[in-house]
């Protein structure tokens, strides 16, 4: 008998074992997972959007995988708490994380020393939301679309006021891509919070603000505010009337703010995709896609490739903006 031939023979047997002995593993890991409480980490605080969206649906999960989903607040350092107790966690499907775009991406070019890499400590579960943002003004102001906003914008570089909530928030970052692609100028104010901003333009402070669409909604109706602009892909249901940046002469110009599920680099993929799976179903059921409406959102159904996709060209959009804009958070 060959010797070689009888070496090969043992060599190829014992690596078909070996594949089929992980196999059986990984198969056990997706046939037994999840057998205790899922922990749920948050970076926001309880209240807040990221709060109510990760308990809108941890609920539905808790139902679907038969354990509760604990959520846990890490409020506080633009989310850079929440991503350092997911990247720390066991990789084993038992703590999984909400993620922004700020988190997943702005934070990487944001803060100069970022103690997580969000490209390699995280592992892309699945999109839950996206939205977009609308510019608003009050009713008073003398333009009324994107077009004559941008045309007084370079009349008068610098003196026209733009209310944010929070530098490098989304509703920030989503207008200095309007800015820059508009090729204008003007002067940011950053405030507290969103209802802070908010007050600010209904106050005159500042002449424009960016930020969720149903932010400026009730105001819009009572012609107290008016709506220039949104800057998604589509019209907002709520605000039908209004084009987006694309419909005001800016083709491809959009920016919307999406959240996430994450968990661990290296978490098993037999466990990803189960929770993948169940987050699909769940986007799907209409009363959870009503609620979700009623925050600014829209549900977001992909792959974890596809969501993987979506965080890297994110990076590749955004590095760009927010370098040439200066802005740093610390």
């Amino acid at each position: 008998m060959n010797r070689n031939l009888t070496r090969r023979g043992l060599l190829l047997g014992t690596a078909m074992l070996s594949a089929g002995v992980g196999l059986s593993r990984r198969q056990a890991i997706a046939d037994t997972y999840p057998a205790r409480p899922v922990r749920f980490i948050v970076g926001g605080a309880a209240g807040s959007v990221p709060d109510v969206i990760a308990r809108l649906i941890g609920d539905r999960l808790s139902t679907a995988l038969r354990q509760p989903i604990v959520v846990e607040n890490r409020p506080g350092a633009g989310g850079i708490l929440a991503m350092q107790a997911i990247a720390g966690s066991p990789p084993d499907g038992y703590t999984i994380a909400l993620a922004t775009m700020s988190q997943a991406v702005f934070n990487s070019y944001l803060f100069s020393k970022l103690p997580y890499d969000p490209l390699h400590d995280l592992e892309p579960v699945s999109p839950l939301v996206t939205g977009a943002m609308a510019l608003a003004a009050k009713s008073t102001f003398p333009a009324n679309t994107f077009g004559e906003f941008i045309a007084m914008a370079k009349a008068q570089p610098g003196r026209i006021y733009v209310g944010v909530p929070a530098n490098g928030s989304p509703p920030h970052l989503v207008a200095q891509m309007m800015v820059r692609s508009a090729g204008i100028e003007v002067t940011f104010v950053p405030f507290k919070s969103a209802p802070d901003a908010l007050a600010a333009v209904l106050r005159g402070d500042v002449q424009v603000s960016v930020d969720a669409p149903l932010m400026f909604t009730p105001h819009v109706k009572d012609r107290t505010l008016k709506v220039l602009a949104v800057t998604g892909r589509s019209r907002e249901d709520a605000l039908p009337d209004v084009p987006t940046l694309a419909e005001s002469g800016f083709a491809g110009l959009e920016g919307e703010a999406w959240i996430g599920l994450v968990a661990p680099a290296r978490t098993p993929r037999e466990i990803v995709l189960r929770l993948n799976h169940e987050i699909a179903t769940i986007l799907e059921i209409n009363e959870l896609r009503e609620r979700l409406l009623t925050l600014s959102f829209t549900p977001l159904v992909a792959t974890p490739e596809e969501f993987q996709a979506l965080i890297r060209d994110g990076h590749a959009r955004w590095a760009v903006i927010i370098r040439e804009s200066g802005l740093k958070l610390d």
